[in-house]
């Protein structure tokens, strides 16, 4: 009877492995790219209907970053980012970017250029820190140190309104005020 639960406790654990590491990141992984292509085709149709043109380097060099962001989804991961961040000493291709974004001189296209950036920057952070295992243990993380804090807070409460909540000449409707 022992060794049936465990083996039964093993398939589960192994089906459960596999849904979220194969299936659940594929998953995650496709709704990156489809939001990566969202971003790119939305800048395409804004410089389509204002009529600018497409040959222009900030247009280019953002296209290029997210058509890079696209293909390195696959091999991408928390450790391989930190990993490129140290080791990477020439930053020429975010200098590219600003320097070509210095000469676009309409105001909404720049701006337009600006949000496209931005936006594939925190959803790149999103699929990176805040979703999958990584994730999980990020908000876990997050969660203690929030728990921490209010524990934090209500002991500074507590210590600064003891003499009032203990006092035996108060009533409970007016601990329960104090409380609140």
């Amino acid at each position: 009877m022992d060794s049936y639960v465990v083996l039964e406790c093993a398939i589960s654990l192994a089906a459960l492995a596999y849904v979220w590491f194969w299936q659940f990141g594929r998953l995650r992984r496709d709704n990156f790219r489809s939001d990566i292509r969202r971003l790119r085709d939305g800048l395409f149709d804004f410089i389509w209907e204002n009529g600018y043109s497409y040959d222009m380097p900030a247009y280019q060099e953002i296209r290029q970053s997210l058509n890079g962001m696209l293909r390195l989804s696959n091999v991408l991961s928390p450790v391989k980012f930190f990993i490129a961040y140290l080791c990477v000493r020439h930053r020429h291709w975010t200098e590219a970017l600003r320097d070509s974004l210095d000469h676009v001189r309409d105001k909404r296209l720049r701006d337009k250029i600006r949000e496209v950036r931005n936006g594939a920057l925190k959803r790149m952070l999103e699929f990176l820190f805040l979703e999958g295992t990584t994730g999980l243990l990020v908000r876990c993380i997050a969660r203690l140190i929030d728990l921490k804090k209010r524990a934090l807070r209500m002991g500074e409460y507590l210590l600064a309104n003891a003499y009032e909540l203990g006092s035996p000449t108060l009533s409970i409707e007016q601990r329960a005020v104090l409380r609140a």
